[in-house]
Order: structure tokens, then C-alpha cells, then sequence
């Protein structure tokens, strides 16, 4: 069901409930309780008032006159275009909510009032009101009452009202390389040239502030956390990015929190009124979708011309309910609420003005965001910003000096239960075991116990890393050149869970936050003991199309007594979220049609903008407070708590993954890195323990089974997609759909 639909719905019941026939028997009723002798129902006598709210008539008989039934039929066909722009508006939003729909009535039922008393005391000639206070009082009780059963029936229609698309028509969307990766058509340039994923990032904290305020919040200003991996990315340019759009904001807050004071000082009733003014060219500027499946064209110069006409239609009905407001016989407290002082004029000059500055201010910074990306970020002109940060407080440059160090770091130190922070939920894994024993001979008979030489996991390690960097580089005896693993990083990585840190000192330097980096030596002494929380594993990387996407592979090895234990787990954090990479459509001068395209933009979100200013504004002006509060809390709860903890939460790349994959191919690539590291891996493996006289056999089989079907079992029950393995299976499962930013769950094999 579309939205013009489902905003159909309620304009039609409302219609019907204030049509005569539904009208006349609240009428009667009415008159033969309130009138009558001896009967008194306040709470019923306000319900019948507010059901009074929609009424309408096509006999002037009815309402006493031709001029009074215009004043009444006028102010029912406020309320409706209320309810359907304002409902139309909240709509833009993923989901409205109750909240939003119960503002939107009551806003559009108490504009409604007003401009309908406004237009019966100006049109009717020797009319007899109530008080000034009573008139008053009569219409915010029946905004209150009507308006709050109006926006209870717009909740109900726009339920699960999730947007609606008006450029291409989406496509059957269909689950790849995991449970909430999904493809899905993207009119946007994918990831090509290394450093794309950080410059999309970049661009992203002046495109989405949501963004930018989690990665200063989440990882800028916690600064007793670790800082989590950020595989293919410079997670320190991204954060300056988001410091420098932080500051271009506040500035543009400021200019509509000012216009948004001046509405509230002067009238503050006619806010509703300039959403109302910015709403009707909005309207007019969203113009009919377009019928093309393959691309979104920019908004033709004759919809720029309707929203000018909607604009001056939109200044012209201010100006009647300036006129209306002005005719309300009421003074003081209430003549300032709705502006009815001096004739209205202030009221209709400060709604007119403040809706034409605040679409100036967000159209002007718009303009000032899309100069930026243009000349900054394009991958000709992007270069990663470095150095101190000028304006700024010490605390600042110290933590991006940390996150710069995590960037090169060999430590994770994580929260919660999963230690893979940063590079997106589990896709894969699986674990075997192999009993060293002695290799037979020629013969077919045991060799002697001292025959096989003994080996640490160390030198595994590092015999799997030799072999691998040497596949990357194509060297003879590695195999084909398509094997090759073009940007791959094999790296030490040591993870432990930020509640277990203790007193170790290897994880703490100068800094508040935890070590970044542990010598060679203490890594190779944490791998040489597998135990308790603190594991060392070796982590494979190789960041696809620009760092679009990202395959991780991460090795654990453990000799345990005459056992080689071998656990790997296969990550993939999909691509960086689709209209962030728009600032590869930008280059040279805005032409025309992109100008189009802006100025339509910012009629879209001048309205939220507005009302949303004092805070945002206030928000940021209090971070720097915020910071501190929060500071002086973590440090007495470090010094007060024994297992504080110390783990990262979430990874800058994290925050900004996508829902969907952009291009098959970034799906097959992936794949193929991950088995590539898998099938190298377990070849270094097997020659490594050939080498050291080991007894392969249980391994070569053991291997085929993960070569050929993806799983081994060993015991317990593995389900895979709709497939089960294992005593006692089951073909069923439901798969979780994850919160999270990327792919979950292809295979679990749980480890000996």
C-alpha cells in the first residue's frame, strides 16, 4: 500500500465522521443532555465538543449563514491538508512513530482551531462570543481530545510504513555470503582504487551525522577503551573528517536555532505554521516519481518552478491565518501564544521569515559540503589529513595519537563475548585435531618415538606466514598467478577480553587507554600458552575493491600433550554503505542539474533540520562537558572496579557497513580469498609436519573433508544453511538477523 494510500485513509474517515449525517445525531444527543434540566457530564460534555472538530456542511441554514459555514467548511480543510502534509513529512522518516503521529494531529487539529474561530469572528457580522479564556480554553481542550484521536488513527495507517522509493524500483532482494548480507540493485560506483574505503568513510561524516556523532562518541571521546581494528582503513583521517563536519554543523545549528527562537519568542503556536510553509514546496518539489528502473535522473527546472509557486502559495496562506489569528478576541498570555498582537503581522513576517532563513542556511551548507567533497575527497584530490588538531583540547591529539598506534597495532583488547571487534560478525569456522605421531616407514612400520622432531607453535606460525606472503608475491613453486593475494596482511594478533587485564603490565603504557602493541617477545609467550584469556592468533587480511570489502581469515594454534589443535574463523566485512560512495559522482564544477538536485535536497530537510537545532546545537556545545563527566566516572570506576572494562566496543569501519553487497563479484571474491587462505594454510600445515616426521594421514583426511564440503565433524551437531550434520540432526534452523554491520553465521563447528 503507498503512502498517498494509506494518508487516504484517515482524510476519508475523518471526512465521514464530520459529515452531516454522522453530525446530526451528536447534535441532538448534545442539545438534549447539555440543555436539558438538572444533567451535568463535564468529561462527556468535552468529548462531545472534540467530535464536533471535523464537522462540515453544504447548508448555510445549518451554521446560520452562508459566511459562517465558510469559516467552518475553511477550517476543516486546514485540519486535512494538516494531516496530510505534516503526516506526509513524518513519513520521510524510516518509521514514524506513535509520538511523531500524536504531534501531527494535535499540531494540524490546534492550527485548525484557531484559523477556524479566526475566520467565523471575522466573517460573521454580530456574532455573540464566549470570553476570550473560554474560546481559548475550548479550542486547546478539543485539539488535545480530537487531535489526539487523529494522530492515534494516523499511527495505525502508516504502521510498518518503511518509506517509499522515488527514484529506481527496487529489486528482489535475495540473501548472500551470509544471514544479513543481501543483495539488492546500487546506482553508486563501487570500490576500485586502494584507500577507497577511507575516503568513503571520510565523506561519509559530512553526509550522514548519525555517523559522525558515533564515531566521536564511541571512539573519539572513549577514552579508556582500546581502539578495535578497522581492517583496510585509516580510522584517524576518519575521525578528523568527523571533527571538521562537526564544526560545519554547529555553525549551521546555530544560524536555525536562532530562527527557531525568534518563531518561539515572537509566536510560538506558529511553528506548526512554518512547517507548514516549508512543506507545501517540498510537496511540490518531490513531484511524481520517476519511471525509470536504471537510474535516478536529477529533478527537471519545471519542478524548481512549482516549488517557487508552492512556495508563494504557501506565504499567502500565512498570511490568511495571520488575518484569522488577528480577528481571535483574545489578549495577554494567549494573544502572545497565537500571535494575534498587532494584527498578526509579526507572526506572519516571523513564520514567512524564519521558513526562507532556515532553507537559505541549509542550503548553503549543503553547498559549502558538496564544494568539500569535490575538492577534498575525490580519489585525484584526497589525501589523508595529518598532524595536531588546531582548536582543540590535549585530550584530543592524545587519543587520535592512540587510534593512529592501534592502527599499526598487534592488540586487541575487546568487550563482550566475541573477540573479533572490528571485523564484523563470524561468516565461517571450523577446528581439527591432529595426533602427532611418528610417520611410518617404507615398510609400512612405526618409525622409533625420537624420530619425529618436536616443533613449537611458533614455528608453525611461522612457516604458514612465509608460505602465504609468498603466494601474495607469486613467486615460483606457489602456484598460479591467479592465486595470488594481491594486498594481503599476515599479521600477529593477540586478543584478550578488556575485563581480564588485571595487573598485566604488558598491556599498559603511558596512555589511559590500553596498549596498542606488544613486543615480539611477549606475543611468542602468550602463543607458546594457549590458555585463559589471553590467545594469540595469526590474522590474514586482504582488503578487495579499494577496501570495499574485506576477507579475514584468523589462524589459532595450539600443541596441546601429542595434539596439534588448529581453530580458524573467516570474517568478511562488506562493503562501506552505498551513498557514501556518491563522492565518486563528483568532479569539476556543480553543474546545473546537480544544483537542481541540491536545492530539492535541501527542501527535504529544511523542516527536520529546524526543529531539531536547539538541540543539536546544544548537544554539541556541551560535548567537551560531557567528555569530562565522563572521564571523571571511568576513572573512579577504574580505581574502584577490578575488572573494569577496558575492551573496544566497536571499530570506526564497522559503523558505516552496509546491508547489502553493491556487485556479485564482491560475494565471489570474497570467497575465493577465504578458501584460497583456507587451502594454502592447510597445505603449509601438512608439509610443515611431513618435514618434522609426523603421521599425516588422519590430517590429509580430515582436510579433504574441509576442502571439499566446507565443515568437519567431530562429534555434537553442525548445521549449515538448512543442512545438519551429526547425531541426532536436524534440518531446521532460523537464523537470527543480526543488528550488527555485516554477514553472520555460515558454518559452525564447535571445537573439540
Amino acid at each position: 500500500m503507498g503512502l498517498r494510500t494509506r494518508l487516504a485513509l484517515p482524510v476519508v474517515l475523518i471526512v465521514l465522521a464530520g459529515s452531516p449525517p454522522a453530525q446530526e445525531p451528536l447534535s441532538d444527543f448534545y442539545a438534549q443532555r447539555f440543555y436539558g434540566e438538572g444533567f451535568a457530564n463535564e468529561p462527556l460534555r468535552w468529548l462531545l465538543l472534540a467530535a464536533f472538530t471535523p464537522g462540515w456542511d453544504i447548508d448555510p441554514e445549518r451554521y446560520g449563514g452562508a459566511s459562517a459555514l465558510v469559516a467552518v467548511d475553511l477550517g476543516v480543510l486546514v485540519l486535512l491538508a494538516g494531516l496530510v502534509l505534516l503526516g506526509r513529512w513524518l513519513s520521510a522518516r524510516r518509521r514514524p512513530g506513535w509520538p511523531g503521529c500524536l504531534a501531527v494531529g494535535v499540531s494540524a487539529t490546534l492550527v485548525a482551531n484557531f484559523a477556524g474561530l479566526g475566520l467565523y469572528t471575522g466573517l460573521v457580522d454580530e456574532v455573540r462570543l464566549a470570553p476570550a479564556g473560554t474560546l481559548v480554553t475550548n479550542a486547546l481542550r478539543g485539539a488535545l481530545i480530537f487531535g489526539l484521536a487523529a494522530g492515534s488513527l494516523l499511527a495505525c495507517t502508516l504502521a510498518g510504513w518503511s518509506g517509499e522509493s522515488t527514484g529506481a524500483r527496487p529489486g528482489a532482494r535475495r540473501a548472500e555470503g551470509g544471514a544479513t548480507m543481501t543483495t539488492a540493485p546500487i546506482h553508486l560506483p563501487v570500490g576500485s582504487a586502494p584507500g577507497d574505503a577511507t575516503r568513503y568513510l571520510c565523506a561519509g561524516a559530512y553526509l550522514d551525522e548519525r555517523f559522525a556523532d558515533r564515531v566521536l562518541e564511541e571512539v573519539l571521546a572513549d577514552e579508556t577503551s582500546a581502539v578495535a581494528a578497522s581492517p583496510g582503513v585509516d580510522p584517524a583521517a576518519v575521525v578528523r573528517h568527523c571533527l571538521t563536519a562537526q564544526e560545519l554543523r554547529y555553525r549551521r545549528d546555530l544560524r536555525l536555532a536562532g530562527a527557531f527562537g525568534a518563531v518561539v519568542l515572537l509566536a510560538p503556536v506558529w511553528l506548526v505554521v512554518v512547517l507548514l510553509v516549508l512543506a507545501l514546496p517540498r510537496q511540490a518539489a518531490e513531484g511524481r516519481p520517476s519511471p525509470t528502473t536504471r537510474g535516478r535522473p536529477q529533478p527537471a527546472a519545471a519542478v524548481l518552478a512549482g516549488a517557487a509557486v508552492s512556495a508563494g502559495v504557501a506565504a499567502l496562506i500565512a498570511l490568511g491565518l495571520g488575518v484569522a489569528a488577528a480577528a481571535l478576541p483574545v489578549d495577554g498570555f494567549p494573544a502572545w501564544l497565537l500571535g494575534t498582537y498587532l494584527a498578526g503581522v509579526p507572526a506572519v513576517l516571523v513564520s514567512v521569515g524564519a521558513a526562507a532563513f532556515a532553507y537559505a542556511t541549509v542550503l548553503g551548507h549543503d553547498l559549502d559540503v558538496d564544494e568539500l567533497l569535490r575538492t577534498t575527497l575525490t580519489r585525484e584530490t584526497f589525501t589523508a589529513p595529518a598532524g595536531p588538531v588546531a582548536g582543540r583540547p590535549q585530550w584530543v591529539g592524545d587519543r587520535l595519537a592512540a587510534i593512529e598506534e592501534a592502527r599499526e597495532g598487534n592488540v586487541t583488547v575487546y568487550s563482550g563475548y566475541s573477540p573479533f571487534v572490528g571485523y564484523a560478525a563470524t561468516d565461517s569456522q571450523w577446528s581439527l585435531a591432529v595426533p602427532l605421531l611418528p610417520a611410518e616407514n617404507a615398510a609400512g612400520l612405526r618409525a622409533r618415538p625420537a624420530a619425529p622432531r618436536p616443533f613449537t607453535p611458533a614455528e608453525l606460525v611461522g612457516e604458514i606466514r612465509e608460505r602465504l606472503h609468498a603466494v601474495a608475491a607469486r613467486q615460483p613453486g606457489t602456484g598460479t598467478p591467479a592465486e595470488a593475494l594481491g594486498s594481503l596482511t599476515v599479521e600477529d594478533r593477540v586478543f584478550v577480553s578488556g575485563t581480564a587485564l588485571g595487573d598485566d603490565e604488558r598491556f599498559f603504557g603511558t596512555a589511559v587507554s590500553p596498549a596498542a602493541r606488544l613486543p615480539a617477545e611477549a606475543v611468542e609467550e602468550i602463543m607458546l600458552r594457549p590458555t585463559g584469556t589471553r590467545r594469540h592468533f595469526l590474522a590474514v587480511h586482504v582488503p578487495l575493491w579499494g577496501g570495499d570489502v574485506v576477507p579475514s581469515t584468523f589462524l589459532h594454534f595450539a600443541v596441546v600433550g601429542r595434539t596439534l589443535h588448529l581453530h580458524t574463523d573467516n570474517h568478511v566485512l562488506g562493503p562501506v554503505r552505498s551513498d557514501f560512495h556518491v563522492v565518486d559522482l563528483l568532479g569539476g564544477a556543480l553543474s546545473p542539474a546537480a544544483k537542481r538536485g541540491l536545492l530539492v535536497n535541501a527542501l527535504r530537510r529544511t523542516g527536520a533540520a529546524l526543529v531539531s537545532a536547539p538541540f543539536r546545537a546544544l548537544r554539541h556545545a556541551r560535548f567537551e562537558t560531557r567528555h569530562d563527566r565522563r572521564m571523571a566516572d571511568e576513572l573512579t570506576a577504574m580505581r574502584e572496579n577490578p575488572v573494569y572494562d577496558f575492551g573496544a566496543r566497536v571499530g570506526v569501519r564497522e559503523l558505516a557497513v552496509s546491508p547489502d553487497y553493491h556487485n556479485y563479484f564482491q560475494v565471489v571474491d570474497a570467497r575465493r580469498i577465504t578458501a584460497l587462505v583456507e587451502r594454502h594454510t592447510l597445505a603449509a600445515v601438512r608439509e610443515f609436519l611431513d618435514r618434522h616426521g609426523y603421521d599425516t594421514t588422519d590430517f590429509r583426511a580430515q582436510q579433504q573433508t574441509i576442502l571439499n564440503q566446507g565443515l568437519i565433524q567431530q562429534g555434537g551437531t553442525s548445521i549449515v544453511g538448512n543442512q545438519a550434520i551429526g547425531t541426532g540432526a536436524r534440518a531446521t534452523q532460523q537464523v537470527p538477523r543480526q543488528a550488527g554491520p555485516a554477514a553472520s553465521g555460515a558454518a559452525a563447528v564447535p571445537d573439540e
